[in-house]
């Protein structure tokens, strides 16, 4: 028997007719700091908000590409400088503020009135304005000296500290931190969201890190890993590191096993049992020599190289006795690992992943292809490469004992019911779930699904009961990761709340959503009186203490 389908806000325009009202004002850089604006919800009902949400929700993602320049432009979105905005919470009462991260390539930017030479993912706009060799060279010289710790530490190479968040170090003492996959983070006062210091890794060659930290499940202590190459002999070696909330010191970490790699993949993001951390390792790697960054002016995606036919290489390191073993997997590319868990006494590790287009962080945040998304949805999900994003949600289950692996997809029962909701069932990304159950059995992942870059749709999946499958859409709004706060009395795995930023294209202004996760119906919006433009993650750190400024 098939499920009946409950769409949560009932939509009767047509998606093949859906004209992207307001999305490219979705992308409007807004570099304004402002701090503490109250919220007024939509219904002007106080009780719709639990009353035991506190703390602080965080987004980071880009909100400046440009400074007045007609010169030196970005190319891709995700190259634009990182802004904090933050939701401060006291139930129903919530402030508002936002804050770029002042890096010092971005200050020197702000005060050259340009972009000034700097490593970055894409190739800029315009090949005629690239860097020169003489600014070539003052990279070269940022980066070493960001390795061998001399000089000020200043205007060094990268220090673009966009996507990601966490918090180091225990809820009495907390350290937090915007990250992207270079391992220097940007310390931030979660309060005021004033930019503290660039971390750096003790041994400078670090060329790898990883913007997803995981936490140690039945423990406060974080996961992270770092990718470091000899950039003269060529030799890789992963080092799994694991921070207690006693060592807040994020250079000196514990180090719980080491391996080395067979190549140098593109790593986001890994994933934790209770007993295991797991990497994998696929098919679309960097070529980290001088030769290929100086050839491609330090633009580092243009270094990506995708090995046809080649396995995926996954290492499974034993968190308590640093044990590595590896495993061959037919696994498609991804960013983001959704869960992992044991079971049958640790002997089996079932590891679910949202596969990605292997050239989608290339080519899929182009600004051109972002803001230019095609007036009529065909509703077939080709990236501006040509190669399918239609792989759906996988199940990765790994035997030990034997190192074999099977991979299972999930049913999506709503396919004959309501087919043109069916589709985001199983393709998702910027997965979210329940983090009581990291690194154990579980059931439910909330996530992000988006056909032809504005067709957006929020998905509530769960792995146990496709009957309980549900999706949000609505029109010509334009949705994001969310993030799930859970109820502290709540005994359900979906008791709780989800909390997201929605850009609504006919008002052309951001709301922050609050989700009843369970039911996965709307509770409450509130406008925004400043814009957060097209981000990817935000995370809600409930020990944060605030006050007003």
């Amino acid at each position: 028997m098939f499920c009946k389908f409950y769409l949560t806000i009932a939509t009767f325009v047509a998606i093949a007719n859906a004209d992207n009202v307001g999305w490219k004002s979705y992308f409007a850089e807004n570099p304004v700091e402002f701090h503490d604006i109250p919220l007024v919800w939509e219904s002007g009902n106080l009780t719709n908000i639990p009353t035991w949400l506190s703390g602080i929700f965080v987004r980071n993602g880009p909100a400046q590409l440009t400074f007045g320049s007609e010169k030196r432009h970005f190319s891709s979105w995700l190259d634009g400088f990182a802004k904090l905005h933050s939701f401060k919470f006291d139930g129903a009462n919530v402030y508002f503020s936002g804050k770029m991260i002042e890096s010092t390539t971005y200050m020197d930017s702000v005060a050259k009135g340009e972009l000034v030479p700097q490593i970055t993912l894409n190739a800029l706009a315009n090949p005629e304005e690239e860097w020169t060799l003489l600014e070539i060279g003052e990279i070269v010289a940022k980066m070493t000296k960001q390795w061998f710790h001399f000089g000020d530490g200043k205007h060094n190479g990268f220090d673009n500290s966009n996507p990601g968040l966490w918090r180091m170090g225990g809820i009495e003492d907390p350290m937090y931190l915007a990250l992207t996959d270079y391992p220097y983070p940007q310390r931030f006062d979660i309060n005021t969201l004033n930019t503290m210091e660039l971390l750096s890794p003790a041994n400078g060659f670090g060329m790898s890190g990883c913007t997803h930290w995981q936490r140690e499940p039945g423990t406060d202590n974080s996961i992270n890993f770092s990718y470091k190459t000899d950039l003269i002999f060529g030799n890789d070696v992963v080092e799994v590191y694991r921070y207690t909330p006693d060592n807040r010191d994020y250079a000196k970490p514990e180090i719980v096993a080491t391996f080395i790699p067979h190549k140098n993949s593109a790593i986001h993001s890994f994933a934790v049992t209770e007993s295991y951390a797991v990497f994998f390792f696929p098919a679309m790697t960097y070529d980290t020599s001088l030769g290929c960054l100086f050839e491609n002016k330090f633009h580092v995606l243009e270094c990506m190289v995708y090995l046809e036919d080649e396995p995926t290489d996954v290492f499974i390191v034993n968190l308590k006795t640093g044990e590595v073993q590896e495993i061959k997997a037919d696994a498609w590319f991804f960013q983001h690992h959704i869960n992992a868990y044991e079971i049958n006494e640790g002997r089996e590790v079932i590891v679910d992943l949202s596969p990605s287009d292997p050239f989608g962080l290339k080519e899929y945040v182009k600004i051109e292809n972002m803001i230019n998304p095609p007036e009529i949805s065909d509703g077939f999900c080709f990236t501006p490469t040509g190669v399918s994003a239609c792989s759906e949600i996988t199940r990765y289950h790994f035997h030990l004992d034997t190192g074999s692996v099977e991979t299972i997809s999930f049913p999506n029962l709503m396919a004959v019911e309501n087919h043109t909701m069916s589709r985001y069932v199983n393709q998702f990304d910027f997965p979210t779930i329940n983090e009581a159950y990291r690194g154990k059995e579980y059931c439910i992942i909330y996530g992000w699904s988006a056909y032809d870059y504005s067709r957006t749709a929020l998905v509530k999946k769960n792995t146990c009961d496709a009957t309980k499958d549900k999706v949000v859409y609505m029109e010509n709004h334009y949705t994001s990761e969310m993030f799930f706060m859970a109820d502290p009395e709540g005994t359900n795995e979906d008791d709780g709340v989800l909390e997201t930023v929605v850009f609504d294209g006919e008002k052309e202004q951001s709301y922050l959503l609050i989700i009843e996760a369970s039911s996965f119906t709307i509770i409450d919006k509130a406008y925004l009186p400043h814009n957060i433009p097209w981000s990817a993650h935000g995370m809600h750190f409930p020990e944060a203490k605030w006050t007003l400024s």
